[in-house]
């Protein structure tokens, strides 16, 4: 499973078929999440420091996983980018397209639903509930008993931090905890130094486009 779809898995409502995060923040998420995985499989790296950090192709082998693969693609022939940039890009359509991945692998399967009676929707039940519970299970273990991420949990729980979502995932009251512990996970050391500093990178650019999309939804709500 590559990071984006551990990720989705996660945050699909196991009773519902629903995603349990809003639609402004999931082309960030999922650009993040295969910045980690494309660092991690030698093609991208993180160049410079803080404002002069940018993304550079190192390798223009391709990637075995289609989905990682089609991102990829929409950095190639292009200078390096920032690390924002580079989210934006790769994240287009990333919720529907590791949707389709996780269908094939037989993860989840989709189901036609109508709210109200009129209105079609697609949901996405969850087949696969024993790899879900356990990514869960080691996802609130680390944030609530501080037992070691992995190369597993560890990049999806910066994603979690960096969109706020930890929360979903605990009770009301290990919440603060979890959100706490979530930002020092993100930067623990079950990562490489490549992929750590892509991380910190791209929870920057994750957070920031998170809050972006979310000002220009409340704006065009309110006009």
């Amino acid at each position: 499973m590559t990071t984006a779809e551990d990720f989705l898995l996660v945050m699909t409502d196991p009773t519902t078929g629903k995603p349990m995060m809003g639609s402004a923040e999931t082309d960030a998420l999922f650009g993040g999440a295969f910045l980690f995985d494309l660092v991690a499989a030698g093609r991208l790296a993180l160049e410079g420091e803080g404002r002069k950090a940018r993304v550079a192709i190192t390798s223009q082998a391709p990637v075995d996983d289609p989905v990682l693969q089609a991102a990829f693609m929409r950095l190639h022939g292009r200078k390096p980018q920032s690390p924002q940039n580079a989210v934006t890009r790769l994240g287009r359509k990333g919720r529907v397209r590791t949707y389709e991945a996780l269908v094939r692998k037989g993860a989840v399967r989709t189901r036609d639903e109508k709210v109200l009676g009129l209105f079609a929707l697609t949901r996405h039940d969850v087949v696969d509930t024993v790899r879900r519970d356990d990514l869960v299970r080691r996802i609130r273990a680390s944030l609530l008993t501080e037992q070691p991420a992995d190369a597993e949990t560890g990049p999806v729980i910066g994603l979690l931090s960096a969109a706020d979502l930890t929360k979903k995932l605990v009770d009301r009251s290990d919440r603060r905890q979890a959100k706490a512990r979530a930002k020092v996970v993100a930067e623990g050391d079950w990562a490489s130094e490549g992929v750590r500093k892509a991380i910190q990178a791209a929870q920057s650019a994750m957070t920031a486009a998170v809050i972006a999309a979310s000002v220009a939804g409340a704006t065009a709500g309110s006009s």
